[in-house]
């Protein structure tokens, strides 16, 4: 790249300045380039064509030719910097302005200039007003696949891509059709008929059709999501808009299991082996790129809800270990619910939207696994010594409150009831625990918890050793296996179903440190729980495999905690859906200087 001549060619110097004369040679210049000097002449007139530098070819033998530079190594970097980030290489600027920028301002530049082109921005495009949505994330997208998706980020950019038969509308606690305009059921809800819309088109154009929701369960028979579809026996075509389910027995969730992100709708002619990397949905934004660094998202014009109003979404990765550039405290990413934090804003013109979610920070113990971990008491012994009220005091917000279960239920308490350090030194001797390392591992963002929980630990002789890894290690079922336990969230979009998948999806933490007898008992209870047509029954019966893991101390529950969002007041249809992430869709801006009332 020019560039990279170029900051090689300034570097050469020392203490070089702009519109300085420095004597060169071609010979010199080729050496540095590592070319052929025919190349170098062409190097430099590329140079002075874009007015980065002049040249002033020596006269006759002897005579060294003269370079005067332009342009600084600031503004070459910059230019560059910025050229990367359009093209998506937004690690890579940061990383250039890291290895060259020492000495200038560049870095203090690229901040100011990523501040502007992040966030929502209007482009004019061949006479069209193209509005655009750009933000940084600093986990990867694992995965497109719906029926591969577990990490909640996964399933937030899905559910802008595709759609499902059915959906939960959070407003009115109902579900609502979406696919289906229609659907029916016999009375002990064994045999359920679904009625297609029409004229919904897929983004390469086909048409939904019952063959593609049969495909699409048909792959999620092999699928880590098997347990939405293990019921189904039987799948019938009527025609092209109506398809029939009969299962091996009632379940009162079924229709909750069609509103899950997992079995969003796939096109027939999608591959059952390699996923494509642009895949084909029907939902309001279709997937024009999609890569390591970045994805970008685009309005689906036919959409069949309608079409959004933002044209574009352009989402970037950018790894952790930069965040020490502060990206993440810049507006643009406000309009993404931050579960590494609350929504503690300085900023009193934004609006903030905030709750306590469904769930709780956990460590789950690996039952599979020999060492300390697999006994009881030395298990227990963990539940006690930890001092939930004093995590929450020491660590502050998001934490809110002691956990001792999935939910909050009832008034929230900051007093820890299971706490007793007292009974820690007895069950660790009937552990016969001696001093062995326990593995911990847990993401980036709930290293503060687990580095607390290490140093509890070691007050009572415990050696737990902190690993920290990224978001692709966490998802290999080889490192969960090895894991001793993990530190993780539980986050309960749906209720009843988000528990049950963290109990049944066989790729999860919780799922492969259960061992057989208790992955047993928590099927045959999951079993009740979808032959009752009783939604408080139905609560009792989740609750009553809540609290098998309880006896046995194979999940240890840590604290409550809130998530957020905060969005500028320009910002219009913002809605938290069941995850408790922003839907794109909705969002529209409100031109700056349009008064809230026209009638004003």
């Amino acid at each position: 790249m020019l560039a990279d001549d170029f900051i090689a060619l300034w570097r050469s110097f020392t203490k070089t300045k702009e519109n300085e004369a420095y004597p060169v040679s071609m010979d010199t210049l080729a050496e540095l380039w590592f070319c052929t000097t025919r190349n170098a002449k062409l190097i430099v007139t590329k140079m002075v064509q874009l007015g980065w530098v002049e040249f002033v070819p020596g006269r006759g033998r002897g005579n060294r030719s003269t370079l005067i530079f332009k342009k600084t190594l600031e503004d070459v970097l910059f230019d560059k910097s910025v050229q990367l980030v359009k093209q998506g290489e937004l690690k890579e600027a940061l990383e250039h302005i890291q290895q060259y920028g020492e000495g200038t301002n560049v870095k203090e530049r690229i901040m100011a200039w990523l501040s502007d082109y992040f966030g929502y921005n209007v482009e004019e495009e061949d006479d069209d007003r193209i509005e655009i949505l750009r933000f940084p994330i600093f986990r990867p997208i694992t995965t497109l696949d719906p029926a591969r998706i577990y990490y909640e980020l996964d399933a937030h950019i899905a559910s802008q891509i595709y759609n499902t038969l059915v959906d939960y509308d959070r407003s009115s606690h109902q579900l609502k059709g979406v696919l289906a305009h229609y659907w029916e059921s016999n009375k002990n809800q064994t045999k359920w008929v679904f009625y297609l819309r029409k004229g919904v088109l897929f983004h390469h154009g086909k048409e939904l059709s019952a063959e593609d929701v049969l495909h699409t369960f048909e792959r999620l028979r092999n699928s880590p999501h098997k347990w939405l579809v293990k019921q189904i026996k039987e799948m019938i075509i009527h025609n092209k808009y109506t398809i029939q389910f009969n299962l091996n027995s009632p379940n009162y969730l079924f229709l909750n299991y069609l509103a899950y992100t997992p079995v969003s709708i796939l096109p027939a002619d999608t591959s059952n082996e390699d996923f494509p990397i642009c895949p084909n949905g029907t939902g309001p934004f279709k997937v024009i790129k999609n890569s390591s660094k970045t994805s970008i998202l685009e309005a689906f014009s036919s959409h069949f809800l309608g079409r959004p109003q933002l044209d574009r979404i352009e989402i970037s990765r950018l790894p952790n270990d930069e965040k020490i550039l502060n990206l993440e405290k810049q507006n643009y990413e406000r309009l993404l619910v931050n579960h590494d934090e609350g929504a503690n804003y300085d900023d009193n013109s934004w609006k903030v939207q905030e709750e306590i979610y469904a769930g709780s920070s956990v460590l789950t113990m690996n039952l599979w696994k020999n060492g300390p971990q697999n006994n009881l008491y030395f298990r227990k012994a963990l539940h006690r010594l930890i001092d939930r009220s004093k995590m929450v005091s020491t660590l502050g917000e998001p934490r809110l409150y002691p956990s001792n279960g999935f939910h909050l239920r009832g008034l929230p308490s900051v007093i820890d009831r299971e706490h007793n350090p007292a009974e820690v030194g007895s069950l660790l001797q009937k552990s016969g625990y001696d001093g062995e390392p326990i593995h911990l591992y847990c993401y980036e963002r709930h290293g503060p918890d687990a580095y607390w929980f290490r140093d509890e630990c070691l007050k009572y002789g415990i050696n737990v050793i902190v690993n920290i890894v990224n978001w692709e290690e966490m998802a290999q079922t080889e490192l969960i296996k090895q894991a001793d336990c993990i530190l993780f969230e539980v986050l309960l979009g749906d209720k009843e179903i988000s528990q049950i998948q963290d109990y049944q999806y066989s790729h999860g933490f919780l799922r492969i440190h259960l061992d057989d007898e208790l992955a047993d008992k928590v099927d045959r209870k999951i079993d009740e729980v979808l032959q009752e047509p009783d939604i408080s029954l139905r609560e009792n019966k989740l609750l009553e495999i809540e609290n098998i893991l309880k006896e046995h101390y194979a999940i240890l529950f840590l604290v409550h905690k809130k998530l957020g969002t905060a969005f500028h007041p320009s910002v219009q249809g913002v809605h938290m859906n069941s995850r408790g992430w922003v839907d794109f869709k909705d969002i529209w801006f409100k031109p700056e200087g349009v008064k809230a009332s026209l009638l004003e």
